[in-house]
């Protein structure tokens, strides 16, 4: 019998409804850290059994290597997929899928097809193989098996359909991860989520988290340290150029989800700065602006009541009507950042990505912000800190009119020290797992 079915049947034994539903809680609780306890060991005694299978395959044929991406704002992989395109041993092949969230009734303004149909657009356009995971006329998610993929890399943890979750898909390939964003911040869930104990490979983004994670009981072979993928962009010369005008001074305001009291790292501060950037972007033509917003920031104006969809969508169509303003959306910005002369965020991982421009960050900081770690209070400290709009404002000025910069000369030790945008990540967990193929991994 589950705790959650032995709670219903005891739970009269409590005087009011609050204590019994907490009481039905705290049981079903127990039940799912047993389901995910035994599905974590299930996945790893069918990697135990996997891994041998394909040593013996890796010489004989090209192993297929899938991406599994539900929004290519947050794709990560891109040196990664053309790293294995390279190497005669692989074949890689991106899978567009969509966010079980996205299918909730109240998420119908954004579209779940329509974005599906970006997803696919946009590295079909870059000349990469792609196939949808989820079929849209029939309104069901493919099973991954379906494409006999021996490796999977996941682009991000959250809302995946059981089918697609790593202890499903561990009985037909190896699973693997590298974060998005970047883990500068104190949050734990990287560390409670099932989906990460799951994986036979965490690539981590740094060495500084990893004791943390080991001191939660991750087994040490499954959390190798490969770095930030996403910055092997600048390992590439720039090929475009997005901005509308030249001689301008370019801004890029980058804003977190997070403003929300009740969200797990409080980092945004959309909700007491976005009056005044879309004012000073109007009042400003001197300059040129592009609003990067976060891909769940949308969700979190309405869940939030920040705004009415009408409201929310006016917003943005005001900042597009701007001569001298654009909003960019999508995972491939890193020329748009090489491109730039000044970032203003409160985005986490951003403040890690836009590091090796060697350009200043204004940092907006929330006063209910969580935090940051220790890597990420060492990637800040070459970034100018801001708390309220007046602050937000001098600093400005500080930089866009009197151009001073003294904490450039701090940025250029940190990226040198972190190896920022310097040393190849993707070929890191390329040798990685092709020493595990080859059994050299011990």
């Amino acid at each position: 019998m589950r705790y959650h079915t032995f709670a219903k049947l005891i739970a009269w034994i409590f005087p009011t409804k609050e204590d019994r539903k907490k009481f039905c809680q705290f049981c079903k609780n127990i039940d799912v850290r047993i389901r995910d306890r035994k599905n974590t060991q299930k996945a790893h005694q069918r990697y135990a059994k996997l891994l041998p299978k394909l040593q013996k395959e890796y010489h004989k044929r090209k192993l297929r290597v899938c991406f599994l991406c539900d929004d290519n704002a947050k794709w990560s992989y891109q040196s990664l997929f053309r790293a294995f395109e390279e190497n005669e041993h692989f074949e890689p092949l991106v899978l567009v899928s969509i966010s079980t969230e996205l299918l909730e009734k109240k998420y119908a303004y954004l579209n779940y097809k329509q974005k599906l149909e970006d997803n696919y657009a946009f590295f079909a356009s870059r000349g990469m193989n792609v196939a949808y995971a989820y079929d849209s006329k029939k309104d069901k998610y493919i099973d991954l098996e379906t494409f006999r993929p021996d490796i999977i890399f996941y682009a991000e943890p959250w809302a995946l359909k059981s089918k697609h979750a790593p202890y499903n898909t561990a009985k037909f390939a190896l699973s693997c991860h590298s974060s998005y964003g970047a883990s500068i911040t104190t949050g734990t869930y990287e560390f409670t989520l099932p989906f990460y104990r799951q994986l036979w490979r965490y690539f981590l983004d740094n060495p500084y988290i990893r004791p943390s994670y080991i001191q939660r009981g991750f087994i040490d072979e499954n959390i190798p340290v490969g770095g930030a993928m996403k910055t092997d962009a600048y390992l590439r010369p720039i090929s475009g150029n997005v901005w509308k005008t030249d001689g301008k001074k370019r801004i890029i305001w980058a804003p977190h989800h997070s403003f929300s009291r009740k969200s797990l790292l409080k980092f945004g501060t959309f909700d007491w700065n976005y009056a005044y950037f879309y004012e000073y972007a109007k009042n400003h033509p001197e300059y040129e602006f592009v609003l990067k917003p976060h891909p769940v920031l949308y969700k979190s104006i309405i869940n939030n009541k920040l705004m009415t969809i009408e409201e929310m969508e006016g917003y943005f169509n005001a900042w597009r009507a701007l001569p001298n303003a654009q909003v960019i959306e999508g995972g491939d910005y890193f020329d748009l950042f090489r491109t730039s002369d000044l970032l203003v965020t409160d985005c986490c991982s951003f403040l890690c990505e836009y590091l090796p421009t060697e350009k200043p960050v204004v940092h907006l900081i929330s006063k209910y912000s969580t935090g940051y770690n220790e890597f990420g209070k060492r990637v800040i400290e070459g970034y100018y800190p801001v708390h309220n709009l007046q602050e937000l404002e001098e600093r400005l000025d500080d930089i866009l009119i009197y151009e001073r910069d003294e904490l450039k000369s701090k940025r250029q030790e940190i990226i040198k020290e972190l190896e920022f945008g310097t040393v190849s990540v993707a070929d890191r967990v390329v040798n990685h797992i092709i020493k595990c193929l080859e059994g050299q991994d011990k």
